[in-house]
């Protein structure tokens, strides 16, 4: 055939099978598809806060949300030195200060840093190996507990700047617990400029850190625009933590709640 082309009959059968497409023979069932994007589903990032600041000693806690992970893995790296923390469950870093915290519920992988120090401070990168890689960096500052000692474990005066700052305590004035619970205060300040350096927690006159008597307190700062959250938690509460609290943000207004705890004991009223 002139030009060197397939035969007419060749070039038939040739069209006759695309023409019939894959699935032509009798009983094939079509291929099975991953769903209704194309390919492999691809990991995204949750928003979630992104800058924290707790006092060295704390824990701080920074979150990682990531939805259709599928059989990737989550790797928690220090910006700094782009040291390998954590892979998966899997803690890859001497430093056993540093935890990745996850159950198979939940999408996420919370890097934990406990009894932090002032040089923990920086960025750490939650890092996806997908195709292509998908990293999230969350910022920490430790502030040196050695330089609130004796100059900021006081009651600061009020802020006479109306509108600049404000603070409450989410959830109303009083708290009634049975012992043996959990004490959960969560105080909010918002400002139009600067966040207060550090917020303080006292029970009484007495300041709540994490080396006091009592034991058994978590705190946690988190910063964001406007608004700086304060975190108190106090496991097992007696009688004897009943009282004020007062939650007091440096050089801002303090905002209070009384706290009733019950020790189960019937009471009869005649």
């Amino acid at each position: 055939m002139a030009g060197g082309g397939l035969p007419a009959q060749l070039a038939l059968l040739l069209l006759l099978a695309l023409a019939e497409g894959p699935h032509s023979v009798a009983g094939a069932e079509p291929e099975p598809t991953e769903g209704w994007w194309l390919g492999r589903p691809h990991p995204y990032f949750a928003d979630s806060p992104t800058n924290f600041t707790v006092i060295s000693g704390q824990t701080a806690y920074l979150p990682c949300r990531v939805h259709m992970l599928g059989d990737r893995s989550v790797t928690w790296m220090r910006g700094r030195d782009l040291h390998i923390l954590t892979v998966g469950l899997v803690t890859y870093s001497a430093d056993e200060r540093f935890q990745v915290l996850h159950t198979q519920e939940t999408d996420d992988w919370t890097l934990q840093v406990q009894y932090s120090q002032p040089r923990d401070s920086g960025t750490y990168k939650c890092q996806v190996n997908s195709d292509p890689k998908i990293v999230r960096n969350v910022f920490l500052t430790v502030t040196d507990k050695r330089y609130l000692d004796g100059q900021l474990y006081r009651m600061p005066a009020t802020s006479n700047k109306e509108g600049e700052y404000g603070t409450h305590i989410v959830g109303g004035g009083a708290r009634f617990l049975q012992a043996g619970s959990s004490l959960s205060l969560e105080c909010i300040v918002t400002h139009t400029r600067a966040p207060p350096t550090a917020v303080l927690w006292y029970h009484g006159n007495r300041v709540l850190d994490y080396d006091s008597p009592r034991g058994g307190i978590s705190l946690q700062v988190e910063k964001s625009g406007e608004q700086t959250t304060s975190r108190l938690l106090l496991s097992s509460v007696k009688e004897s933590d009943s009282g004020n609290y007062t939650c007091v943000p440096v050089n801002a207004p303090t905002a209070s709640v009384s706290v009733h705890v019950n020790n189960g004991k019937a009471v009869v009223c005649v």
